[in-house]
Parts: C-alpha cells; sequence; structure tokens
C-alpha cells in the first residue's frame, strides 16, 4: 500500500512539474512571438537568453521557430548555423522548422544552403513551398519561383501572391500569360471572399475586391450583384449599369446571375431600367418575374404587376404561392370586392396550406370592406401567427368596428403581441372614437416605441383630446428626439377643428 502511494505522488510531482515547464516554455513563445510581429527581433533573443532553460538542444521546437525567425530579421547566421547543427534530426517531422531554417538562410544570401535543405526534404508543405519562393524573389531569381509554383498541386492565396510578385520582377509577356491562367484559377477564392463579405454586411469591401478581377466569372457577377442590391444606393446603381453592359454574351443564359441583375436593379432604385432590360429577356424564369413584381409592388404600381400576372398566365410561367401573396397584397391596394373575388377564385388549393397566403388574404378583404370574408379566413387558421392577428385586428379596425378588435387583442396569446399588434389596435380604437379603451391599452405597454406613440397621439387628436395628447408629445420628448410624426398628427387634427 505504502509503495503504491509513494510511486502515485511521485507521478503528481512529475505530471506537475512537466505542467509548469509547458506553461513556462507557452509563456516564452507567446512573448517572443509578438516582438517577433513587432520586428523587434534583438529583443527577442535577448528574452530567450534570459530563460533559465536557454539551451537549444531542449528548446522546444515552437521556441526554436521564433529563434530562427529574429536571426532571419537580423541576418544572424552563425546562430541560426548553430540550430541547424543541433536540431537537424527534428527538420524532417517539423515542416514549419525547416520553412524558418529555409527563410534564415535565404534571407542570409545563403541560397544554395536552402535549397539543399528543400532537395532532401520528402514532406514538402505549402509553407516550405512559401519559404523558397519568398527567397528567390529576395535574392532575385523570379525564374525559379515560376518553375517552383508549377511543381504545386493546390496553392492557396500565399503562394499565388508570391507569384504575382515574381511575375512582376520579371516583367515578360511569358509572366504576364502565366498571370492570366492563375487568375482563372482565383475566381472561386475571389468569389468565397466576396460570398464573406456580404454575409458580414461589408458589401463595399466586395465590390472592392470584384474590381481586382479582370476576367470575373459569373459566380463573381452575381456576388456583385448582390452586395450592390444590400447597398440600395444611386453610387451602387450606377455600379450596375456600367458592370452589367460588360457582361459577356455567354453569361446571357444563366437566368441566375441574371435575376442578380434585376434584383440589383431594382433594390437600387432603377425599377425603369429594369423593366426596360427584363423585356430583352427571351426566357424569363419565375424568380425573374418574381424581382420585377416586388418592384413594382413597392412602387404601388399595381398596374404593372397585374400586367406581368397575366404575362405569366399567358406564356404558361407557373405561378407559386410567393407570386400569388404578391398579387393579393396588390389587390388590397385595388380595393374592388368583386375584381379581387375574380382573382382569388383562380389560386390552387395547394397554395391554401401557406399562412403568407392567409394572412394577405385577411388584409385585403378587410380593407375591401369584406369584413366577414377575413374573418372566415382568419377562423380557419388553425394557429394564426403575429401578422394574422394583427391582420384581422386591422381588418376590424379598417370598418369601424373597434370593440371586435379590442375583443379579439385580448384572446391573443401573449407572447405573440408586438409591436404591430400594438399599432393595429390603437388604430383601430381611433377609428371608433374608443379613447378610454386605447389608454387602457396603452398603460399596459412595457415598451412604448415612437410609433406606439403616435398612435395614441392620434387616436387622442381626433377625439379633440388636444391637452392629454400634448402632455404625451412632452413625455416621449423628454426622453427621446422630438419625432415629426406626432407632431404631425396632432397638427392636423387640431386645424381640421379650428378651421
Amino acid at each position: 500500500m505504502f509503495k503504491k502511494s509513494y510511486h502515485s505522488a511521485i507521478s503528481l510531482i512529475i505530471v506537475a512539474r512537466r505542467s509548469i515547464k509547458i506553461e513556462s516554455e507557452l509563456n516564452l513563445v507567446n512573448q517572443m512571438k509578438l516582438m517577433d510581429d513587432k520586428k523587434q527581433f534583438n529583443k527577442a533573443l535577448e528574452l530567450f537568453d534570459k530563460h533559465k532553460d536557454k539551451s537549444i538542444d531542449r528548446s522546444s521546437n515552437m521556441i526554436l521557430t521564433q529563434i530562427l525567425k529574429a536571426c532571419a530579421g537580423i541576418g544572424d547566421l552563425q546562430r541560426g548555423s548553430t540550430i541547424h547543427r543541433l536540431v537537424s534530426s527534428r527538420l524532417e517531422n517539423d515542416s514549419y522548422l525547416l520553412a524558418s531554417l529555409i527563410h534564415l538562410y535565404m534571407q542570409c544570401g545563403e541560397v544554395a544552403q536552402a535549397q539543399s535543405l528543400f532537395d532532401v526534404s520528402t514532406k514538402k508543405t505549402l509553407s516550405i513551398y512559401g519559404a523558397m519562393m519568398k527567397g528567390y524573389i529576395k535574392n532575385n531569381q523570379a525564374d525559379n519561383v515560376v518553375d517552383l509554383f508549377k511543381r504545386i498541386k493546390n496553392p492557396d492565396e500565399i503562394i499565388i501572391i508570391l507569384l504575382f510578385n515574381a511575375c512582376a520582377q520579371l516583367g515578360t509577356d511569358e509572366a504576364l500569360n502565366l498571370i492570366k491562367q492563375v487568375d482563372k484559377k482565383l475566381l472561386p477564392m475571389y468569389g468565397a471572399m466576396m460570398k464573406g463579405y456580404i454575409q458580414n454586411s461589408m458589401e463595399n469591401e466586395a465590390i472592392e475586391l470584384f474590381k481586382k478581377l479582370k476576367t470575373p466569372g459569373e459566380i463573381a457577377f452575381t456576388l456583385f450583384f448582390n452586395a450592390c442590391a444590400q447597398l440600395g444606393t444611386e453610387e451602387a446603381l450606377n455600379s450596375i449599369k456600367q458592370v452589367s453592359s460588360k457582361i459577356v454574351q455567354s453569361f446571357q443564359s444563366n437566368s441566375r446571375l441574371l435575376t442578380s441583375l434585376l434584383d440589383g436593379l431594382v433594390k437600387c432604385g432603377g425599377i425603369t431600367y429594369a423593366e426596360n432590360l427584363f423585356n430583352t429577356f427571351k426566357n424569363k424564369t419565375v424568380s425573374m418575374y418574381k424581382v420585377m413584381i416586388n418592384g413594382f409592388l413597392k412602387e404601388n404600381n399595381c398596374l404593372k404587376v397585374l400586367s406581368l400576372f397575366n404575362q405569366m398566365k399567358m406564356n404558361n410561367v407557373e405561378i407559386d404561392h410567393i407570386i400569388w401573396t404578391c398579387i393579393i397584397k396588390c389587390l388590397s391596394e385595388i380595393g374592388d370586392g368583386d375584381f379581387c373575388q375574380s382573382i382569388v377564385e383562380k389560386i390552387p388549393e395547394s397554395c391554401f396550406v401557406d399562412s403568407q397566403i392567409h394572412n394577405a388574404l385577411i388584409n385585403m378583404w378587410g380593407k375591401c370592406g369584406c369584413v366577414n370574408r377575413a374573418k372566415e379566413i382568419f377562423e380557419k387558421m388553425s394557429q394564426p401567427n403575429q401578422i394574422g392577428y394583427a391582420a384581422m385586428i386591422n381588418s376590424y379596425g379598417l370598418n369601424g368596428m373597434g370593440l371586435q378588435s379590442i375583443e379579439l387583442y385580448y384572446q391573443m396569446p401573449k407572447e405573440l403581441i408586438n409591436e404591430a399588434t400594438y399599432i393595429c389596435v390603437l388604430n383601430a380604437c381611433s377609428h371608433s372614437g374608443l379613447v378610454n379603451e386605447a389608454l387602457s391599452i396603452f398603460k399596459t405597454i412595457e415598451i412604448k416605441t415612437e410609433r406606439i406613440y403616435t398612435s395614441i397621439i392620434d387616436c387622442l387628436s381626433r377625439a379633440s383630446f388636444f391637452k392629454e395628447a400634448q402632455q404625451l408629445v412632452d413625455e416621449f420628448e423628454r426622453s427621446h428626439i422630438p419625432a415629426l410624426p406626432m407632431h404631425r398628427q396632432y397638427a392636423f387634427k387640431y386645424l381640421q377643428r379650428v378651421i
């Protein structure tokens, strides 16, 4: 028992000492790396020399890599050669250590020594190739860089940049042709970077990256238009117009690219330009129609929307639930019940499984004054969502049925109530003159936004409670910047009253 306990204690001591040593080494590596990165090479070497265990042959490869980097920085070939002699047996199993040693010899002008290390290496990694290529450029041997590059199967971005630097150093026609060939290989890399920029709302960076491409492919064009669409500015619109004129004829059959082009134009405010371009397309897809219909819908141009809808039917283009939702939204702006019914009858039964269709129909019938039809659709929904409840509350409100709006509001699950719900029920109270009910609901709202304040102020002003409305305006402005919509509602109702 005693022997077992004794061995356990010894084991714990050994583990503890190893842990302390590892932690000490990591601290040293991190400090040296920080100094090397700042080009404080002498300080990095001085730090190592002060370390209690400064034996080269007992140092870890991580420490040696930082020492070699510092030696390369100040041209200390003697210390670097000593390290090489002491740790030569480690080189084959650590590509980073070997690359650091090659880098040292190249920086010191010992190209033959670096070449010898490279030649005997059986595991040539990209870091080793990179050290050789960088060294050749440093020593004005750009031809060797080109030859070395041709041996690399899957070069990364760093390798390709080194190749470009070498070709620039050569300045020959052969080097220029090589750059053009490699530029094609770079397209997926640029595409991945552009996509990353767009996903992180860095649209301008994606656009700048696109401009660096001499011969962009279909994916790059598509991503460029997507970036411009996200910006939605006039400058982005002008960029799209300029770039779209350069799309080669072979890309004209790429429907995805053309759809992203239309989307970019529409979202940047170029709906007319997009329409003219769209009319030139021979094979119009559902996605293209969606972009154009959405664009005209935002412009409240219902005639154009319905014209495209009829065009789709004539050309036997499939109309999915998204298109039908847009058409219903358009019909709600027209407000003609009989006309709406003639269109709604054509919606396939399969589309009615989508909640967006139900919500849009409730809103449409409410705006057409057909509340019973809206209620019928709402009651058929097994689990109405936030939008469904808000649409039905709003439909009641638009048709002077404020009490029904309030009743539905109180039946609504609390977790579904949001800003839109509050605004709809307050507006319903406003249209029906239910001031006390509106104030009662307003008091229960924990987070009162500018739009919610504007709705209750409108309700009070409609009922000529101008003093109470002004008090709420003052209350809001004590902790917020003055809001024009509130003053507009208050002033408009007041003028209506006194004139």
